[in-house]
């Protein structure tokens, strides 16, 4: 499996503004830069965006992706993600004013885009892809992603501050590589941590420890104002088989 955080950051800090993941170059989690990646062929040869939460960060990019890669005909891209997620998306981004409606323009054999709904814990299969949506405790509804292509096993949990359900199902797993798990803030910030849920170091660690096995500890979505500060605090924790995320850089599981 290739996993590749695309590129949104500060190259002397390596903190991101924006998520997207590419998974195997088909399939994507969010898409944060996605639709401002330089060569357009990338974005085309995307079919499966997995949106994990409403949040700009996440999907800020989705109406240009959608636009750059539209060609009349019935193949389009299609977007996956909790109901209520992918009707806010519908409503509040593609509403006619912000973007056009690129939902209700897609009838017929033309189409922009298709929509499948998830229901948590209930794996889906795509390019493949053995796709299994986690909740995870965040502001709004989120959900992660485990994605199994029957050789390697790769979790993205996306935004979260300490939540269970995700850990007691990748405890379950039979096989699992990495886990691409998100430290937002240091230390200092823990109080706002706690209530946007995020991670700072500290609860970092302490998640480490509900998983109960060894797996590759990749850390993703350092705040752009805090990363030095945040690598900084992980390191200081001695904390084995944890790595900052390179992004831009193709990981292979």
């Amino acid at each position: 499996m290739k996993v590749e955080l695309l590129p949104s950051s500060i190259p002397a800090t390596e903190a991101q503004f924006l998520v997207s993941f590419l998974v195997n170059d088909v399939v994507a989690v969010d898409a944060g830069p996605l639709g401002l990646l330089s060569d357009l062929a990338r974005q085309e040869r995307v079919r499966h965006v997995f949106i994990t939460h409403e949040h700009l960060d996440h999907i800020a990019t989705l109406p240009i992706l959608l636009e750059n890669v539209y060609s009349p005909g019935p193949d389009c891209i299609e977007l996956l993600g909790l109901p209520d997620v992918l009707d806010f998306i519908h409503r509040d981004v593609f509403n006619g004013r912000v973007w056009p409606d690129f939902f209700e323009l897609s009838t017929g054999a033309d189409r922009f885009v298709r929509s499948t709904p998830l229901a948590v814990l209930e794996p889906v299969e795509r390019a493949g892809l053995t796709v299994t949506p986690i909740p995870v405790s965040h502001g709004v509804d989120t959900l992660g992603y485990l994605m199994d292509d029957g050789r390697a096993a790769v979790a993205f949990p996306s935004d979260t501050g300490p939540t269970d359900v995700l850990w007691k199902h990748l405890a379950a797993t039979p096989r699992l590589d990495a886990v691409f798990l998100e430290v937002s803030f240091p230390n200092a910030l823990a109080d706002l941590a706690t209530t946007t849920g995020h991670h700072c170091p500290a609860t970092f660690a302490k998640e480490l420890t509900k998983l109960g096995r060894d797996v590759r500890w990749i850390v993703v979505h350092r705040k752009a104002r805090f990363a030095a500060e945040i690598a900084h605090e992980l390191a200081a924790l001695g904390l084995p088989n944890v790595e900052l995320v390179k992004p831009g850089v193709a990981y292979e599981f």
